[in-house]
Formats: C-alpha cells, sequence, structure tokens
C-alpha cells in the first residue's frame, strides 16, 4: 500500500469519526430541547375529608380520606397535559384505640366480632396472568389492574393498658369473613365508592 492509500484512508477514517461526532452532537442538543419543551411543572393540591360516625353497638368510627390532585403543565408550551387523581382512606375506632391505614384501598365494611374486628375492602390490585405459547410452548405474561376484595383480621398484641405490645391487621379468606359475618355485626364504612366491583352475570356466575 503507497503513501497516497494510507493518506486516503487516514483521512476518510478522520471524516467518518466528525460525521459521528456531529451527529452525536445534533442528537444531544435535540434531546436538550425537547426536554426544555416537553418539561412539566406539577402543581400539586391535598384535600382531606374526615366524616365521623356513631355505630349502633356504640364504637365510634372517624373515617379520613386524602384526596390528591396533580397537574402538569409545561414549563415553556404552559400546555395543560392533565391531572391525575389519586387518594387513601384510614380510619380509626374510638379514637384511635383501632386504626386502619389502608392507603389506596376503599373500605367498605366492619365487622365486630368479640374476639376481634375484620374489615372488607377494595383495592386495585397489579394481576399478572400467565398463559402459554401454543407455537413454542413458552410461559407468556400479561399485566393488568384488576379491583379486588380484600379482607382482613385485626391482632391485638398489646398489654398494659395497650401502652405495651403492637397491633396489626392480617389478610384472611373470604370464607373466614363469611363465615363469621354470620354471627357478628357488620356495619358499612363511609366511603366515595371509587371502586366497585365489576358486575357478575346470573347465567354464568363470572365477572365481566
Amino acid at each position: 500500500m503507497t503513501n497516497t492509500d494510507c493518506n486516503q484512508n487516514y483521512a476518510t477514517a478522520q471524516t467518518k469519526m466528525r460525521y459521528k461526532f456531529k451527529i452525536k452532537q445534533i442528537a444531544f442538543f435535540a434531546l436538550i430541547i425537547i426536554s426544555f419543551v416537553s418539561g412539566c411543572n406539577y402543581n400539586s393540591e391535598k384535600n382531606i375529608d374526615k366524616v365521623s360516625k356513631l355505630l349502633p353497638n356504640g364504637k365510634h368510627l372517624m373515617v379520613e380520606k386524602t384526596n390528591e390532585e396533580t397537574t402538569a403543565i409545561g414549563i415553556f408550551t404552559k400546555h395543560d397535559y392533565g391531572t391525575t387523581h389519586q387518594f387513601s382512606y384510614k380510619f380509626s375506632i374510638d379514637n384511635g384505640d383501632v386504626i386502619w391505614d389502608g392507603g389506596s384501598g376503599e373500605p367498605k365494611n366492619i365487622l365486630f366480632c368479640e374476639d376481634t374486628i375484620y374489615i372488607r375492602y377494595l383495592a386495585n390490585k397489579y394481576i399478572q396472568v400467565e398463559s402459554t405459547d401454543s407455537i413454542n410452548n413458552t410461559s407468556k405474561y400479561d399485566y393488568h389492574f384488576e379491583i379486588k376484595e380484600v379482607f382482613q383480621k385485626h391482632i391485638d398484641k398489646r398489654y398494659f393498658f395497650k401502652l405495651l405490645g403492637d397491633d396489626y391487621w392480617v389478610d384472611i379468606l373470604p370464607e373466614d369473613y363469611a363465615c363469621r359475618k354470620i354471627s357478628c355485626d357488620e356495619y358499612p364504612i363511609p366511603n366515595n365508592c371509587e371502586l366497585s366491583l365489576p358486575p357478575v352475570t346470573k347465567e354464568a356466575g363470572i365477572k365481566q
């Protein structure tokens, strides 16, 4: 290979490197411009609603719901990109004797039994569904949100006038709640009905 060929190859390589560098520069500045144009300010507004209710069994129920609205506004465009809504629930019985903090779950019913307290609430669960590809016999996974019933039981291990020890809630089976419901007192919990179960067909008995 002659010196002329070497020089030509070197020049070609240098040209390619400069071209790639310019492409990277353009992409970098384009990304910065897009970020500036599409960047948003997020304005959040939080409100807390409280509902007090005296139940027929003499227990005092205080339900607290926190609503948070977040609006995205373009920094430069000033365009309103929409508002998202989030909520969380918690309640207390007899001024904090029992506290339930369910986050984004919406409480529906409370059950008072001789041994303890039970609750039924709805939650928007992240569901994983597995299926098999009939062509290559491999597993596939689909994900979606679905509203589910959740049942819990209050466990109280406090002592010495409830100053020591812990209390907490544990999940139980729907059958356990239904069994307890026969002989215990159930009351509705005040809520805004943001979550509800899908309708059930009478013929098939399956959720639509």
